[in-house]
Order: structure tokens, then C-alpha cells, then sequence
């Protein structure tokens, strides 16, 4: 694996911080989940299975990696993290601004303990600037970027919404990951560790699809596009109905190769040689009337037969679909998308595969999210004799599950 040869300290809660070093551990680094002797925020009752309490989210976001239980407010714990540090390439954590300085683990702290040290900080807003100390939790961020305001429709009196997802998360994990490969490689070539600042805010700004361009250059204010893209409210960039049901329709006005596709669908060769449409400012500056035309087509077609349709005819399509249809998708079979793993108290877990991908090295989920503390023991006797872990443990120093 690409990172085998890789420790990482995985100091992080919730999403953004584990996901980041889960996406290392993905790539073969070996992955060391610090946490308190009371566990980390997600390892929450959320759910039962097999008689077990099971919280999805913190199986997907901890796989690949090894659990220590480990109480940094105790000078011996605290002496346990430093000796670990010494030996590894990264660190990530995501508390708020404070806490690392506060325990003893910032970045100056650790970085005089191992100048070649990576370390990664995720936060809601960076670690620096006005808003540094504000709750930073990934709805938070959604509606203070102005995300949720592009949700939704427009004139609408509902609440702003935010997504089903927490992008503001993920989109951080992946930018701390990444950037912490490139800091590795620069440590690698010899030019030292160095700090990685990255911000759920700034994360989802760079993932807008550009809406602050629009305002910063154009002076375009996004607004809640519905189901069609802000950018482009009045051309069908979302679900639409068909005669039994809805389907998701991509009908990019802008495309001369879909423009002559709309127009071949609707066996109107006079819309295609109408001046007017010759042009995509044309074609958009009547996308409403486009628009509704299409639709009147799609109302009468069976939504199968309208997916295979439009396809053919170069207008992307696909069925809009449930979280259950969509798990019995046969591309997710084919992908492998969802694994099976043992899990010594769920039994068999399915878990989404890693989105990572690589031609050579298989990517795969060789552990399970571990136990709280399920490698203390094992991983303090890499560092120290028998005598010395167990003293750990008598003094309450380090935890293991039962």
C-alpha cells in the first residue's frame, strides 16, 4: 500500500477530523485513534444491532484504524501521546481553537518533539480571524456560507434547509487529507513538517459550484434554484415528472449537442432552425418556454421509457430513486460499493466501500472501526516493556474495552 510505511495520530471526533485520517488509513498508513478513557463523541447509542449499540456513522468513519483509550489530562498519559508523536509522520485532531495548546499538543508543542511532523488542525472556521472561536459544527457552517439559502425554493416561505449531507464535513476531510499528502511529500524531500489549517467554511466556499464567483465578478446574488441549479433557474436541472413517476433530467439549453436532441425528441426541426435558438444565450434567454415544452412531452412517457429516451437522444437522464432502490442498484453490485466485513459484535456489517481508488494497490477495509481502547495494550508495548504498560494501566493512565 501507498502508505504503509506511514503512522498517523488520529486525535479527531465526529467526522471531519476521522474521516481525514480514515482516508490514510484507507491507503495502508497505520492509523492511531486516540481517544478518551470515555470514548469520542460519535460512539453514540444511535441504534441496536445484534443485541449491540450501533452507531452507523462512526463504523464508516473509523475503519483501518487501531483504538487507544488514553487520558491526556494525566502527566504519564500526556508523556504516552509525546512518545508516539516521536514515531509518527502526521497528526490530526479537529477540536475547536485552544484545546490542543490546553492539553499540550498544539502544533509548536509537538513539532519540537518531531520537526518532520505533519500536523493537521480541521476546524469550522480556521484556526485564525473573528469568528475562529465560534461553534464550528457542519449545519452551522452550511447556513453561514450561505449554502442553504441556494436550497429549497425561491419566494418559498419554509426555512432555509441545509443538505442531507455533511458536506461541510466531508469536503474538510478531503481537503485535510490531501493536504496533508502534499506536506508529507514535502517532508519526504527533506524540507520539514509543517501546519495544515483547514477550515469547514473555506471547504465549502471552494464547493459552491462557484456561487461566490458569480456574486464576487458579476455581481449576481445565487437564490434558492429549486430544483434546477441557482445559476440557471429556469432550465430543468432536476427532477421533472414523467407519467408514472419523477426522473432527474439534465437539459442543458447550453449544449448544441442537447439542444439538437430536445429538438429532434420533440420532432420540432423548427425550434432548431429558428435564428433566435442558433445561439446557448438564445436558447437560455427562453429556457422557461424550452422548458415547458419538454415537460409537456415527458408528462405522457412511462418514466423507464423516458430515462432510455432521452439517453439516446444525448439528454442525460436517470430514474430519481429512494435510498432502498438505490441500494439494490446492479452498477453498486458490480462496483462493489458495499462490503461485507466480520465484525466480532455485529457479525456480518455492511459498510460503504472507499471512495479511493487504485490500479495497483487494492484499497479495502482491513479493520473495523475498533473498540474503545481494543489496541492499548498493543500499542503501548511497541514503545515500553511489559512492567511500564501495565503500571499505565493500574494508574488509570490508559483504558481497554471489555
Amino acid at each position: 500500500m501507498p502508505l504503509s510505511d506511514v503512522r498517523v495520530i488520529d486525535c479527531g471526533q465526529v467526522i471531519a477530523g476521522p474521516l481525514c485520517a480514515t482516508f490514510l488509513g484507507d491507503m495502508g498508513a497505520d492509523v492511531v485513534k486516540v481517544e478518551p478513557p470515555t470514548g469520542e463523541t460519535y460512539r453514540t447509542e444511535r441504534r441496536q444491532l445484534n443485541g449491540e449499540p450501533f452507531s452507523p456513522p462512526f463504523e464508516l468513519y473509523n475503519r483501518n484504524k487501531r483504538a487507544l483509550a488514553l487520558n491526556l489530562k494525566h502527566d504519564d498519559g500526556l508523556a504516552a501521546l509525546y512518545d508516539l508523536v516521536e514515531v509518527a509522520d502526521i497528526f490530526v485532531q479537529n477540536w475547536p481553537p485552544g484545546v490542543a495548546k490546553r492539553l499540550g499538543v498544539d502544533y509548536d508543542t509537538l513539532r519540537e518533539l518531531n520537526p518532520d511532523l505533519v500536523y493537521v488542525h480541521i476546524t469550522g472556521y480556521g484556526e485564525t480571524g473573528p469568528m475562529a472561536n465560534n461553534p464550528g459544527l457542519d449545519t452551522l457552517v452550511q447556513h453561514l456560507s450561505g449554502f442553504a439559502q441556494l436550497h429549497g425554493y425561491p419566494d418559498s416561505d419554509r426555512p432555509p434547509i441545509r443538505s442531507q449531507s455533511s458536506l461541510a464535513d466531508y469536503f474538510a476531510a478531503y481537503s485535510g487529507a490531501l493536504s496533508a499528502m502534499g506536506a508529507l511529500r514535502a517532508a519526504d524531500r527533506g524540507e520539514g513538517g509543517q501546519l495544515v489549517d483547514v477550515s469547514l467554511l473555506e471547504s465549502l466556499a471552494h464547493n459552491m459550484d462557484a456561487a461566490y464567483e458569480y456574486y464576487n465578478n458579476l455581481g449576481e446574488k445565487p437564490r434558492a434554484g429549486g430544483r434546477n441549479a441557482f445559476f440557471d433557474p429556469d432550465m430543468l436541472y432536476g427532477a421533472a415528472a414523467a407519467a408514472d413517476g419523477y426522473i432527474c433530467v439534465g437539459l442543458l439549453l447550453y449544449s448544441d449537442r442537447i439542444w439538437e436532441g430536445l429538438c429532434t425528441l420533440l420532432d420540432r426541426p423548427d425550434l432548431f432552425a429558428d435564428e433566435r435558438y442558433a445561439t446557448d444565450a438564445g436558447r437560455m434567454a427562453d429556457a422557461e418556454k424550452l422548458t415547458g415544452l419538454f415537460e409537456e412531452w415527458l408528462s405522457t412517457v412511462p418514466t423507464e421509457k423516458a430515462v432510455e429516451t432521452l439517453n439516446a437522444h444525448n439528454i442525460p437522464a436517470a430514474r430519481s430513486q429512494t435510498i432502498a432502490e438505490a441500494a439494490a442498484m446492479e452498477q453498486y453490485a458490480h462496483r462493489d460499493t458495499f462490503v461485507t466485513i466480520d465484525h466480532e459484535r455485529f457479525g456480518e456489517l455492511s459498510l460503504t466501500a472507499s471512495p479511493l481508488s487504485l490500479s495497483r494497490d487494492e484499497i479495502s477495509i482491513r479493520r473495523p472501526a475498533p473498540r474503545l481502547g481494543e489496541h492499548s495494550r498493543e500499542l503501548l508495548a511497541e514503545l515500553y516493556d511489559e512492567e511500564t504498560v501495565e503500571k499505565l494501566f493500574t494508574d488509570g493512565v490508559i483504558h481497554e474495552s471489555g
